[in-house]
């Protein structure tokens, strides 16, 4: 609006010279005032979206990460006697292909913790990538956005479960979808 209107008057002055190059020196000082805070907004406002780390912006935890956060770190450091203690007595392992003959997706907790870690964290790393908790009563769901050039729409999710008995969360299986 001020850009138009700056040029209306370079453009169409009429009426006192004097009078119109003072509107123009007005009308130029307001555009270049304008022109340089909305540069100055767009450059603080693209600086503050977020540090990044790995190509991700980095995450604030919540109350509810904090929650899932100590079953990430014992899946990375391989902390077999805390996933065994802290996990339901079956586990669910969608996509992990274990048995090809057999689909199953139930597993002894204990066997695929211990033989299958890797299949079940789904990736190198989950403390380090951005996700997404979501709680239903006792049932607590992280999603983690994996990107894949293989998949149809150019990512996949992962979905990881943590089920409340008593006061306590268990970790009760991984699906991808």
């Amino acid at each position: 609006m001020v850009c138009l209107a700056y040029i209306d008057l370079m453009q169409y002055g009429s009426g006192n010279s004097n009078c119109n190059f003072k509107r123009r020196d007005t009308m130029k000082a307001i555009y270049i005032t304008t022109s340089l805070v909305i540069s100055a907004m767009v450059f603080l406002s693209s600086a503050c979206v977020g540090s990044k780390h790995n190509g991700e912006t980095k995450q604030e935890y919540t109350g509810l990460d904090s929650t899932w956060l100590p079953f990430a770190k014992a899946m990375e450091s391989k902390d077999i006697k805390f996933l065994i203690e802290n996990s339901l007595d079956s586990l669910t392992c969608y996509d992990c292909s274990i048995d090809s003959a057999n689909q199953k997706v139930l597993f002894d907790s204990e066997f695929i913790i211990k033989n299958h870690l890797n299949k079940i964290m789904h990736l190198p790393s989950l403390t380090d990538k951005s996700f997404k908790t979501y709680q239903d009563k006792n049932e607590i769901t992280i999603v983690y956005s994996v990107k894949s050039f293989y998949s149809p729409e150019g990512a996949y999710c992962l979905f990881f479960t943590l089920i409340k008995k008593g006061k306590k969360y268990y970790f009760e299986g991984m699906s991808v979808q």
